[in-house]
């Protein structure tokens, strides 16, 4: 029964979302579909893991492989992405509202959540179960089993919530530091993957090949979660831009700008014969000591004011 824990709180989560969601409806305010369509997905991922038939057969070193891969990686990818923290605090009265933002901004939940926190809690879990005896422990213990399986989605949960999480994280990192992060993580997550086929590890797992078959899983199905990582922080990473390029566009132009696109101020008016402010040969207007209008008449002009002989 202690095994059925991640999916319990994920049954907890899921029902304060719902909960959250309703509020909101009966505000009137709106929530992404896609958000929701995350959470069920994530949610089936964690179940999928942990109840028959994978659990019935998890002592099978790959069944194992893939319920790591859903339960750590997967699974909180997907939860991540749902935005639960967001939710519950639209849907929070002020008061509650308020404690849970300083509850979010205190100083142990920041190094919980940083991403190399996230990093060392995620991968050092991994070499620690896969490359010391703690795998066979593990299987011959109901306790120690059920403690690998509650760390493997805390700890993807905290790595996805610092990498791809869409909730409001105090100084989160910017894209380029988490596209090295995920790249430090992806080449730490195959490193474990081909010691583990290098020297048939863990002990405990099963004949060789059963090993070597995880091992195999854990590096290809390692990388194409990782590669979707990648893809999901660029694309944050392009829609971040054109909310600011779209900001840039709606702010208002300079004053002196609007009318000319040169970056120059107000044009002069020009002035012609019989338009207002213009000065007119010989007129009292015209400074004294001007040169007289020496410009070229046009011929069509001469002809129409020389009289005929």
């Amino acid at each position: 029964m202690l095994e059925l824990i991640p999916v319990v709180l994920t049954i907890v989560a899921a029902a304060g979302y719902g909960t959250a969601l309703a509020r909101l409806h009966r505000r009137g305010a709106r929530w992404p579909a896609s958000r929701t369509a995350c959470l069920l997905t994530g949610s089936a991922c964690v179940c999928a893991a942990v109840l028959p038939p994978i659990s019935s057969h998890d002592e099978y070193f790959p069944v194992h492989i893939g319920q790591h891969l859903l339960l750590g990686m997967a699974g909180p990818a997907f939860l991540a992405l749902a935005a639960p923290v967001t939710v519950m605090l639209r849907a929070l009265p002020r008061r509650p509202f308020r404690a849970a933002m300083r509850l979010l901004h205190s100083r142990p939940v920041r190094i919980v959540s940083s991403l190399p926190a996230a990093i060392i809690v995620d991968l050092g879990g991994l070499y620690l179960l896969y490359l010391t005896g703690l795998y066979r422990a593990a299987e011959n213990n109901d306790l120690i089993h059920a403690a690998v399986h509650l760390h493997m989605f805390l700890a993807g949960c905290l790595l996805s919530w610092a990498l791809i999480g869409l909730d409001p994280i105090r100084r989160r990192p910017g894209i380029k530091t988490r596209l090295a992060a995920l790249i430090v993580a992806g080449a730490a997550h195959d490193t474990l993957a081909k010691l583990m086929y290098a020297r048939a590890l863990p002990s405990g797992g099963g004949s060789v090949a059963s090993r070597l078959t995880g091992a195999e899983l854990l590096y290809y199905g390692g990388t194409v979660i990782d590669v979707a990582l990648a893809a999901i922080v660029m694309a944050q990473w392009y829609a971040a831009t054109g909310r600011s390029l779209a900001r840039a566009a709606r702010r208002p132009a300079p004053r002196g700008r609007r009318a000319f696109g040169d970056g120059g101020g107000r044009q002069p008016r020009l002035a012609g014969p019989g338009m207002p402010g213009a000065v007119e040969p010989g007129s009292a207007r015209e400074p004294p000591g001007s040169p007289p209008d020496s410009s070229p008449v046009p011929a069509s002009s001469a002809a129409r004011t020389l009289p005929a002989p």
